[in-house]
């Protein structure tokens, strides 16, 4: 019997080691996220290129970034075309889900303003985090429809 409960004990202990290295994954993840949309915002493309690891595949985009050279020539291109009069970003919601060791997809609703406050787009974008020797990076993005009634997975 105290072999049994020894196990249980065990096995708790792990989990719970699990689900806190899990929660602290997800946190950074979230956290950093927040640091790249400020960059974005910024328009430091040096600094969005250090949250990515090459190559990037950049789906729905029909582009991989096979250098931070390349991820900033996307970066300074898409946000020539954003839409016009934009401003600022503000995340309406964040998702983070482990995929599988090492990799976590985070899901972002995010809204784009101009200067009078005015609302000029709401997207979604799925991000693919990976662990690497740097920390947490992004080695994939793929805007998604956001649908309405739909919530952030």
């Amino acid at each position: 019997m105290k072999k049994l409960i020894m196990i249980c004990c065990i096995f708790f202990a792990v989990s719970c080691s699990v689900n806190n290295e899990d929660d602290l994954n997800k946190f950074e993840i979230q956290k950093l996220y927040r640091l790249y949309v400020d960059d974005f915002i910024a328009n430091d493309f040096e600094g969005i290129a250090s949250y990515f690891i090459v190559p990037v595949d950049l789906k729905s985009f029909d582009k991989i970034a096979l250098t931070n050279e390349e991820v900033i020539s996307f970066f300074e291109e898409l946000k020539a075309n954003i839409q016009e009069g934009y401003a600022y970003s503000v995340i309406d919601a964040i998702s983070v889900t482990n995929i599988k060791a090492g990799s976590y997809l985070l899901c972002a609703d995010y809204s784009r303003y101009n200067n009078n406050d005015e609302l000029l787009f709401q997207g979604r974008t799925h991000y693919v985090y990976i662990d690497t020797v740097d920390g947490w990076k992004i080695n994939s993005l793929e805007p998604k429809d956001r649908a309405e009634n739909s919530p952030c997975m």
